[in-house]
C-alpha cells in the first residue's frame, strides 16, 4: 500500500476516533477535575450537526440528553471548561436551556453561537448571517459559504462607482420583524418575481451581512438576500439582492403582482439613459448601466423623489427612474413627430443583425428621412440620402468617461465611416458633453424625442 494512503487512513482513523472519544462517557472510577478557562457574557449557543451531540453530566458518566431531539432549543452558556480525566481531557460548554430542563456540558465543537426564533428561523452571528430559514450544518458540501465573515464576505452583485454616504444609509440591521417578513415572503413560489430571486426559494433564502467596498480596503456592511442554490446540505449560497430592495418588494399590495408586463417577443422596455439601482436611492451608486429588457413593473414611488420604479431588469429585482422607462415595438419602427424610432430586440435566437435588417425594411423613408436607433445608452441618428441610410451622431447618457458622479452627462459625437479591408463599421469620434443633469435619476427620456433640428446645431459646430 502507498507510503501516503497508509499514513491518511491512520489520521483519518485518530481523528474519527478522538471525536468519538469528546462523545464517550468516561470510566465510572476515574479522576475528573473541571476547570474554566473562558468566561463570558451570556452566549445564545445551537447545535452544529445532525448528527447525535450529547449533554453530559460534569464526570462525563451520564448522557443526559441528546440534542438531536432539540433542534430548535436555544442554550445558553457563560463559561467554557476543561473537563480532564486519566485518560484524557476536553473543552466543553457548560449550557442551559430557557427553563433548565436542559443542562449539562457539550462538547465545544458542536456548538456554534446561534439563536432560534419562532417559526423556524436561526440567527448565526459569528458567520454574519442575520437570519436563515435554514440551520446551519457544519461539514456540508461547500459549507465555508456559510461564512458571511470570511472568504464571502463581499457583496458581488453592487456595481457602479459607489458612495459611502449613500451605502451608509442602507447599512442599519434590519428589525427581526422585517427579516422574517422577507424569508416568509420568498417561502412561497412566485413565478413572476425576476429569475434570479424565484428559482431557489424553495431551498433556502437568508439574510447576511457583507462587505460592500466604496474604495480600495474600505467597506459598509449592507445587509443582502441570498439564496440557497442547490439541496437543504449543499451550502451552496447565492447572493441575489439587497435585503431593502427585497423588503420594498413585500409591502407592495397583491404580493407584489406586476403593475406591467412586457412580452420580449413585442415590445422592448428599457432604462433609457441606463441608470438601475440596487436601492430606492440614486445616490449610493454612480454610473451604474443597464441595458434591458424590463419585463415586469412592480410599483412605481421609491426613492427620496418618489420618482423609481421596482421592476424586473433581465432576470434582476432593480429600480429604475420611472420617467425614463422607453417602450417601443420590436416588431415594426415606431414614427413619432417626423422621426422613425428603432428599438433593440431581446428575443431569443434572433441576432442584432437579422432585426435590423429587417425593421430597415419597414422603414417609410418618403415620411420621413430620419430614423433613430435607441438603446438604454442613448440613441444614434441614421439619414437617408442616395438611396441609403447613413449615420450621423450618436447621443449617449452614459459614456464612463464623462459620467464620474452623481449625475447625467449627455455626450455627442459624430460618426464616421471605418474599414480594415475586410469589415466597414461605423465609429463615433470626438466626443463631448453638450448638456448636464443634476443626478443619477434625471429625466432624460425627452431627449430622445428632440427634433432634428435641435441636434443639428451641435452637428453644424463640429464641421
Amino acid at each position: 500500500m502507498n507510503k501516503h494512503l497508509i499514513i491518511t487512513t491512520l489520521l483519518l482513523s485518530v481523528l474519527t476516533a478522538s471525536i468519538f472519544f469528546f462523545q464517550s462517557a468516561a470510566p465510572t472510577n476515574a479522576k475528573v477535575t473541571v476547570s474554566t478557562n473562558k468566561t463570558f457574557k451570556k452566549t445564545s449557543f445551537l447545535s452544529n450537526t445532525n448528527k447525535p451531540v450529547y449533554v453530559w453530566n460534569a464526570t462525563l458518566t451520564k448522557k443526559r440528553h441528546n440534542l438531536k431531539n432539540y433542534p430548535r432549543t436555544n442554550l445558553y452558556s457563560t463559561k467554557r471548561v476543561t473537563i480532564k480525566t486519566n485518560h484524557y481531557f476536553g473543552s466543553y460548554y457548560y449550557v442551559h436551556s430557557a427553563n433548565n430542563k436542559i443542562k449539562g456540558y457539550v462538547w465545544h465543537n458542536h456548538l456554534i453561537q446561534g439563536t432560534c426564533f419562532k417559526g423556524g428561523f436561526y440567527r448565526y452571528p459569528t458567520l454574519n448571517v442575520l437570519l436563515s430559514n435554514r440551520p446551519y450544518r457544519k461539514g456540508t458540501g461547500n459549507s465555508g459559504m456559510w461564512n458571511a465573515s470570511g472568504v464571502y464576505s463581499s457583496a458581488t452583485r453592487i456595481h457602479g462607482i459607489l458612495n459611502k454616504d449613500g451605502l451608509q444609509k442602507f447599512s442599519k440591521v434590519p428589525a427581526l420583524k422585517q427579516q422574517k417578513v422577507v424569508l416568509n415572503y420568498l417561502k412561497k413560489s412566485r413565478p413572476y418575481l425576476p429569475k434570479m430571486i424565484e428559482y431557489g426559494n424553495h431551498n433556502g433564502a437568508r439574510i447576511t451581512m457583507k462587505k460592500v467596498y466604496y474604495e480600495p480596503f474600505k467597506w459598509v456592511r449592507i445587509p443582502m438576500i441570498e439564496i440557497l442554490n442547490g439541496n437543504a446540505t449543499s451550502g451552496n449560497w447565492e447572493e441575489i439582492n439587497t435585503f431593502s430592495a427585497v423588503l420594498d418588494l413585500t409591502t407592495l399590495p397583491n404580493g407584489a403582482k406586476p403593475i406591467a408586463t412586457y412580452n420580449v417577443n413585442k415590445t422592448s422596455v428599457i432604462p433609457f439613459g441606463g441608470r438601475q439601482f440596487d436601492f430606492a436611492d440614486p445616490t449610493p451608486q454612480f454610473a451604474t448601466y443597464a441595458n434591458g429588457p424590463i419585463i415586469h413593473i412592480y410599483g412605481n414611488g421609491f426613492g427620496p423623489k418618489h420618482n423609481l420604479s421596482l421592476v424586473d431588469l433581465n432576470r434582476w429585482l432593480r429600480y429604475v427612474p420611472t420617467r425614463n422607462i422607453l417602450k417601443l415595438s420590436n416588431t415594426r419602427p415606431t414614427l413619432k413627430n417626423g422621426i422613425w424610432y428603432v428599438a433593440p430586440t431581446y428575443q431569443d435566437n434572433v441576432s442584432y443583425d437579422a432585426h435590423s435588417k429587417k425593421i430597415l425594411t419597414q422603414i417609410d423613408s418618403s415620411k420621413s428621412q430620419y430614423y433613430r436607433f435607441a438603446d438604454a445608452s442613448g440613441f444614434t441618428q441614421y439619414h437617408y440620402e442616395n438611396g441609403k441610410w447613413h449615420g450621423q451622431y450618436q447621443v449617449k447618457f452614459n459614456s464612463p468617461d464623462f459620467n464620474k458622479g452623481n449625475q447625467v452627462s449627455m455626450t455627442f459625437a459624430n460618426m464616421i465611416t471605418k474599414s480594415d479591408g475586410n469589415d466597414t463599421w461605423l465609429s463615433p469620434t470626438n466626443e463631448h458633453v453638450i448638456k448636464t443633469f443634476p443626478g443619477n435619476d434625471s429625466e432624460v427620456l425627452p431627449y430622445l424625442y428632440k427634433s432634428v433640428s435641435y441636434y443639428d446645431t451641435f452637428l453644424n459646430n463640429q464641421n
